[in-house]
């Protein structure tokens, strides 16, 4: 993607000589897998339509494959970029930093949640004939998109699409996993949204990503931008968005809940948790002295903007206002602005942990208001975490979003 054509070295907590060629290591490994000809891919494991297995790894021996990319005096640093060992190594340092990440925020190692004990390690994929990245038991595997030119832009290659589908990993180790015919549409659109959120906070866990998105937005992330466009391909191209306005009324969200489409339903959720992220990183911002408290109050997210009913020059107009007035208080202030997202990014990451460590299938019955569970444990793990510090702005984000917390107090 444009303005980070040059890789950041990541360094995994593993001891010299534990991460093989492949990469490979006791958990993980890659298979640079070919098609067999006249195919130029890989078969995919996962079937394009229903999402399903149609075989499952270990992929076989004596399947093509490209040779495993190898260490150098245990680093993988002198691979040239835009190869395809270059390409193997990112996608497994992805998922190895990923997992580290979030091992940290619930301060304990978490497993893989299959437990096949003839293949115990996750195989990741590189490159398969897919339009899809697919994350099941066992193993990550991901296709491509064609971009304008009719060329394949690879999944592999976006850290956001890697880091999705290893939440989806994460949130099943967590939460559970039943069987598909228990997974109700808000269980599997939750998962999609959490998903996504495991991915915005791992971004933040790379500096570069930080400052090139306090440049770019002044500060002010209400907005379209590099962190909530997630997938981002282009200027003009992402997956999805986390600053939308989206709420459970939405003809969208309505039409995504009769064609049990989890992607369009996850929108309110992802949505209300994007916002609330916001609100905490504006009140970390206040508290540092860097904005006024007015101008935090004044600062809307999408659906609130959307529900005041304004028209859409009033829109702009206000939008452009409110991006002047961060920019004024951004120049001069920038580290203080890197140091608030930074604590904002470690309090959101904490609250999700606690939240998903009291979540279960349970939370998901498929009846009732969509997500009560998840939001009532939210306000429980607020409480445990902070006191109740951000209550107040769980039930904002989530109440205009139409999501609203169960009667029972976890």
């Amino acid at each position: 993607m444009k303005g980070f054509e040059t890789p950041i070295v990541v360094h995994v907590d593993s001891r010299p000589g534990t991460i093989g060629p492949g990469p490979a290591d006791s958990t993980m490994y890659v298979v640079d897998a070919t098609g067999i000809p006249p195919n130029r891919w890989k078969a995919p494991y996962a079937d394009d339509a229903t999402g399903e297995p149609r075989w499952r790894p270990p992929y076989p021996r004596r399947e093509p494959r490209r040779a495993p990319a190898r260490p150098r005096r245990g680093h993988f640093d002198h691979l040239a970029v835009g190869t395809r060992a270059f390409w193997a190594c990112h996608v497994f340092a992805t998922v190895r930093c990923v997992r580290e990440i979030w091992e940290h925020c619930f301060g304990r190692r978490l497993p893989w949640f299959f437990k096949d004990p003839d293949a115990p390690r996750l195989e990741i994929i590189p490159r398969a004939e897919s339009a899809n990245a697919w994350s099941s038991e066992g193993f990550l595997e991901f296709g491509y998109l064609l971009d304008r030119r009719r060329r394949p832009a690879w999944l592999c290659e976006n850290f956001d699409v890697v880091a999705h589908e290893t939440g989806h990993l994460i949130l099943k180790s967590v939460i559970g996993n039943p069987t598909n015919a228990k997974k109700t549409l808000d269980y599997r659109a939750h998962e999609e949204a959490a998903a996504d959120l495991v991915a915005v906070v791992a971004c933040l866990h790379f500096d570069e990503v930080v400052r090139r998105l306090l440049r770019n937005t002044k500060g002010r992330l209400f907005s379209r931008n590099l962190l909530s466009r997630l997938g981002e391909e282009g200027r003009r191209s992402q997956i999805r968005t986390a600053f939308n306005a989206a709420t459970m009324w939405s003809p969208s969200v309505v039409r995504a809940d009769a064609a049990y489409d989890k992607h369009g339903f996850s929108k309110p959720f992802s949505g209300g948790a994007f916002d609330l992220f916001v609100e905490i990183y504006e009140r970390h911002l206040v508290r540092h002295g860097a904005i006024p408290a007015a101008l935090a109050r004044r600062s809307r997210s999408a659906v609130a903007t959307a529900l005041a009913g304004l028209a859409r020059d009033a829109v702009h107009r206000r939008f452009r206002r409110l991006r002047r007035a961060f920019a004024e208080h951004f120049v001069g202030a920038e580290e203080t602005f890197r140091q608030a997202l930074c604590e904002a990014r470690d309090d959101f990451a904490r609250l999700l942990a606690r939240t998903w460590d009291r979540t279960s299938v349970r939370d998901f019955p498929g009846r009732g208001p969509a997500y009560a569970g998840v939001v009532t444990n939210m306000l429980a793990a607020d409480r445990a975490v902070t006191g109740g510090r951000y209550g107040e702005i769980i039930r904002k984000a989530f109440r205009q979003r139409g999501i609203v917390p169960s009667g029972r107090r976890a």
